[in-house]
């Protein structure tokens, strides 16, 4: 550890009564020159490692780490201090430090201590294995000192087929002598593996070497979704038949009947809970469904991952982490600039507020101010809008939409709005405020721009994070909220059913709002 990190000892002495090099200070006349009144505030643009958030751990080591820390000791009346430190099995150099200090004075000391068995065993091993990796385990002892001769070896693992067959039962070592020993390894079950390597010295005393190897499934990920009808009298029974052509001991089955299944609430609550990333999109994202589907995700067994709640509770943590001053929020960092995530985040932290999570009511105040100021100062539009329906969706929700506003944008750039869910979410907003009639002609409108034909197949890019699939979903959650009746509930469900491949955060998330909805509109039938 100290080779690699390059670590220096403590030196107090050093940091209080060394030698100070002369510094150096630089002075200007800037704050003269500029009005600071109407300046913008600097921004540090470096960086570019907000991935280091991925959720990653690296392999763990095969020894175990040699770092210990004894806290304050107090002097005996002897003059001396004594520590203990139970060391694991290692062999090598240990540097032993100590600081002193008194009212009066402070001080130092280091020695590097050589730490070793009577007979040194020293293992070579794979970084790490896939199950059925056959690798090979070298063993090196040396004897140091005390007696000398033939020495009882065993070799136990878990998680590992070590072919002892051909391993002798001991080894004879001379003063000072070494002898080497390779045996065959085989992986086999997935998982953090052990390997245990005993040797008996002839005065009886067992020297112990434990090793950790990780076995790990390095193929890629499978994703089976199968959708059936079952016939009036007829049974299904899900067994072991369904891991076929699968590694054991590394897949997991759901099965859920109803809605749910036509779905795929269960796949998309798994997606979305894997999900490696961080960003302030993606937390949102992983949350929101939890809010209402949280007892199909304790179901599922994601709770052993930890409690619902106490996950929302981090998102929300997590999303007014990068929450700016003004209100706003950025994916990486407190930032300005995207009023759509806004937003969405905005969305996020009022239906939680909603459902009786704790949001911080200064962090929330700054929300709805950022979207009021925002939409009070939105400029006109021929076509877009998207952001600007958002945030009045969401004022909407919480009372603090102006009524004027709505029916403006409705009556006079209702056609403006570039996307059926900006124009879904304006009528949600009109819906929220008692007028159906103008809300029923925007979700109208919604209705129609999702039934021109979409080319899925070519690269899009949208400010709003948005696809086809994602835009019929939020349509049709707004929409069973709302109590609209103006677009086609059962068409866009059958839309939303037909997604396949993996689905963006966006997909996944609205796609399991309008199921929620679904559920709890009674739309669902009586079998969930």
């Amino acid at each position: 550890i100290l080779n690699l990190t390059s670590f220096a000892s403590p030196d107090p002495s050093a940091h209080y009564f060394g030698q100070r090099r002369l510094g150096m200070m630089l002075r200007d006349l800037y704050g003269r020159l500029i009005d600071r009144s109407g300046a913008l505030m600097g921004a540090t643009r470096s960086g570019g490692d907000a991935m280091a958030t991925m959720r990653m751990q690296a392999p763990p080591p095969t020894e175990e780490l040699v770092s210990f820390f004894s806290g304050p000791q107090h002097v005996g009346e002897d003059g001396l201090v004594r520590a203990s430190f139970d060391l694991p099995g290692f062999n090598g150099s240990v540097r032993l430090m100590a600081v002193v200090w008194s009212a009066r004075g402070v001080g130092q000391a280091e020695k590097d201590v050589l730490v070793r068995d009577p007979v040194v065993v020293t293992a070579s091993l794979p970084r790490f294995m896939a199950p059925g990796d056959q690798s090979r385990l070298l063993l090196e002892f040396v004897h140091a000192k005390g007696p000398a001769g033939t020495m009882a070896l065993s070799v136990t693992s878990d998680g590992f087929e070590v072919d002892t067959a051909t391993m002798p039962r001991s080894v004879t070592l001379a003063e000072g002598g070494t002898a080497r020993l390779s045996l065959p390894v085989t992986a086999t079950t997935p998982g953090l593996g052990s390997i245990r390597v005993t040797l008996t010295t002839p005065d009886g005393t067992a020297l112990t070497k434990d090793l950790a190897l990780p076995v790990q499934v390095n193929d890629p990920e499978i994703a089976r979704v199968s959708r059936f009808t079952l016939e009036p009298g007829k049974s299904f029974t899900l067994d072991r038949a369904v891991f076929t052509g699968l590694m054991p001991g590394t897949g997991r089955a759901t099965l859920t009947a109803g809605l749910l299944a036509r779905m795929n609430v269960a796949g998309l609550l798994d997606q979305l809970d894997r999900y490696p990333y961080g960003c302030t999109e993606q937390q949102t994202s992983r949350a929101l469904p939890l809010l209402y589907l949280g007892s199909v995700a304790q179901a599922m067994g994601l709770s052993e991952r930890g409690d619902i709640s106490s996950r929302v509770a981090d998102a929300i943590a997590g999303v007014l982490a990068n929450q700016a001053g003004s209100g706003s929020f950025g994916l990486w960092r407190p930032d300005s600039g995207d009023l759509w995530l806004d937003a969405y985040v905005s969305d996020f932290l009022s239906r939680a507020r909603a459902k009786g999570y704790a949001v911080p009511d200064t962090a929330f105040r700054a929300a709805m101010d950022n979207l009021r100021a925002k939409v009070n100062y939105a400029s006109d539009f021929d076509e877009g809008g998207e952001a600007l329906a958002y945030a009045l969706f969401v004022l909407a929700r919480e009372g603090a939409a102006a009524m004027g506003d709505l029916r403006y944008y409705a009556d006079e750039k209702g056609a403006a709005f570039a996307t059926p869910l900006a124009a879904a979410q304006l009528g949600a907003a009109l819906a929220a405020y008692g007028d159906p009639v103008r809300a029923d002609a925007m979700f109208a409108r919604a209705g129609a721009k999702l039934a021109r034909p979409i080319d899925e197949s070519a690269p899009i890019w949208r400010d709003d994070y948005g696809t086809g699939l994602r835009d019929a979903a939020a349509v049709l959650s707004l929409a069973i909220e709302a109590g609209s009746q103006a677009v086609d509930r059962a068409a866009l469900t059958a839309q939303i059913a037909r997604g396949k491949g993996p689905l963006s955060t966006q997909e996944a998330t609205w796609s399991l709002l309008a199921a929620a909805a679904m559920v709890e509109s009674g739309a669902s039938g009586d079998l969930l």
